[in-house]
C-alpha cells in the first residue's frame, strides 16, 4: 500500500464475495439523496462531503465527468419537503490542470471551495495527461448563469500528489503530499495566500519524512498551538506522529512518534483532552475477513504530565458482521461518541455505519452499535467518511451502488443518516 489507489485495489478485491454474518443493528434511518449516473455528473465518490451554506453538500468524484477525470459537485437540498435534491457539476477536471480529486473540500470565506487533486504521475490510465497533483480553489459564480472559477493554487512535482488539505489561520492551507519531494518519502506542506490579488501562493515543505518512516502519509489534523497530528505508513509498519512548529522564525519543525502500529492507518481525529482517534484498515482480534483481520478503531491519549508517554488503546476490533476495513477516520459526536463507516462487512457484506460509545468508567469497554448495513442496491455500497450536518444528521457517500446501471456495481451515492 504505497499510495491511496493501491489501497483501493485491495478493498475492491476484498469486497468481492464478502462474507455475511448476522449481527444486531438499529432500525435503518438512511436516505439516498442522489445516485450518480456515471456520465457528466461523475461517478465513484471516494471522499466524504462538506456541508456548506444553506445545507448544500459539496464533494468530488474521482472519475466520470466530461472526460472521465472527475468532477466537483454541489448537491442542493429541496425547496420543499419530499422533493429531490439537485446535483450541479461545478467543475470538470481536465488532466493538465488537475485530476483525481482527493480528500473532502474546505469551504472558505465568501463560499470559495478549496481542494486537492492527486494527479496521475503514479498511474498509466490515460498516458499523455501529465498533471502531478494540485491544490486548487473554486470561486462561486459572479452572476446568474456564470461558471465557477477554477484556479490552480499550486502545482506539485511528480509523485507529490496531495491527499487532503485543511485551512488554518489567515487562510493558510496545510496538507500532506502522499509521496513527497524524494522517492517514497511523504511530506507535510503549507500554502500561503499571496499578499495581493493575483499573486502566487507560497509553498513550503514543513517536514519531509525519511523513506523508512513515512512512505505514505494520510491526512493531517491541526491541534492547539499549531501542532499537526497524522499517520505515516511504511513497509516496517505505521506511526502516529506529531509535528510541532519551531520556537522561533527560521527554526525546524519537530516530528515526534507518539505511537506505533503494524497496520496502515487512516487520518486522525482530535477529541476531548487532545486524545487522537483513528482506524486501521486491517488488524484486530478477528480473522473473519477471508482469513484476515477486519480492522480496528483505536485511541492515542496524551500523557498525564509533560514529557510522559502517549497511551495507545484498542477501542474496537471489527468482526465482519459489524463492519470490516474502515478506510477512513471517525467523527467525534456529543458525549464523545464516535461515528464511522466501514467499507465492507455488515449484515449484507456491502459496508456499514457504526458508532462507539465511551465506557461509563475509565477502564471499561467501549460499546459498538451497528447503525446501518448497506444492501448494495439503491442505498449504495462501500461507504466512505462521514460529515455532520445541522441537527446531528450524518452525510456521506458510497463508492458503488445506487439506482443507476452506468457502472458495474453502481456509480455511487450521496446519503443522509440520522443516528
Amino acid at each position: 500500500m504505497t499510495n491511496k489507489r493501491s489501497g483501493r485495489v485491495l478493498l475492491a478485491l476484498l469486497w468481492t464475495g464478502a462474507g455475511v454474518t448476522a449481527w444486531a443493528q438499529s432500525s435503518p434511518q438512511l436516505t439516498t439523496l442522489y445516485s450518480f449516473t456515471g456520465g457528466d455528473d461523475g461517478k465513484n465518490p471516494y471522499n466524504s462531503v462538506t456541508v456548506g451554506k444553506g445545507g448544500t453538500l459539496y464533494g468530488t468524484t474521482e472519475s466520470g465527468g466530461t472526460i472521465e477525470n472527475g468532477v466537483v459537485f454541489g448537491l442542493k437540498p429541496p425547496a420543499a419537503p419530499g422533493e429531490s435534491w439537485t446535483e450541479e457539476v461545478l467543475y470538470n477536471f481536465d488532466g493538465p490542470t488537475g485530476d483525481f480529486p482527493s480528500g473532502p473540500l474546505v469551504v472558505g470565506a465568501n463560499g470559495v471551495l478549496f481542494g486537492a487533486a492527486q494527479g496521475q504521475a503514479d498511474v498509466d490510465l490515460r498516458p499523455g495527461l501529465t498533471n502531478n497533483g494540485a491544490a486548487y480553489s473554486l470561486t462561486p459564480p459572479s452572476g446568474p448563469g456564470q461558471p465557477w472559477e477554477y484556479t490552480a493554487l499550486y502545482n506539485f512535482e511528480a509523485g507529490q500528489g496531495p491527499t487532503e488539505i485543511i485551512m488554518g489561520a489567515g487562510g493558510v492551507l496545510y496538507g500532506a503530499a502522499a509521496i513527497g519531494p524524494s522517492d517514497y518519502s511523504g511530506s507535510v506542506f503549507s500554502l500561503t495566500p499571496p499578499a495581493s490579488a493575483g499573486g502566487a501562493w507560497g509553498e513550503a515543505t514543513l517536514y519531509a519524512f525519511p523513506a523508512v518512516d513515512g512512505a505514505y502519509l494520510g491526512p493531517v489534523a491541526m491541534g492547539s498551538g499549531g501542532v499537526f497530528y497524522g499517520a505515516a505508513w511504511a513497509p516496517g509498519g505505521s506511526t502516529v506522529f506529531s509535528l510541532t512548529p519551531p520556537a522561533s522564525s527560521g527554526g525546524d519543525w519537530t516530528v515526534t512518534v507518539l505511537s506505533q502500529l503494524d497496520q496502515p492507518l487512516s487520518g486522525l481525529t482530535i477529541g476531548s483532552g487532545g486524545t487522537l482517534y483513528g482506524t486501521t484498515l486491517l488488524g484486530g482480534a478477528s480473522t473473519a475477513c477471508f482469513g484476515l483481520s477486519c480492522g480496528t478503531v483505536f485511541a492515542v491519549a496524551p500523557p498525564a504530565s509533560p514529557g510522559g508517554a502517549w497511551t495507545k488503546k484498542l477501542l474496537h476490533s471489527f468482526h465482519n458482521g459489524d463492519g470490516a476495513y474502515p478506510s477512513q477516520g471517525v467523527l467525534v459526536g456529543p458525549g464523545g461518541v464516535l461515528y464511522g463507516a466501514a467499507q465492507s462487512g455488515g449484515e449484507f457484506g456491502f459496508g456499514a455505519l457504526y458508532s462507539l460509545t465511551p465506557p461509563a468508567s475509565p477502564h471499561g469497554s467501549w460499546t459498538e452499535t451497528l447503525l446501518y448495513s448497506f444492501t448494495g442496491g439503491s442505498d449504495g455500497s462501500a461507504p466512505n467518511g462521514l460529515a455532520f450536518g445541522p441537527g446531528g444528521v450524518l452525510y456521506g457517500t458510497t463508492i458503488n451502488g445506487g439506482n443507476t446501471a452506468g457502472c458495474a456495481g453502481g456509480c455511487g451515492t450521496v446519503f443522509a443518516f440520522r443516528p
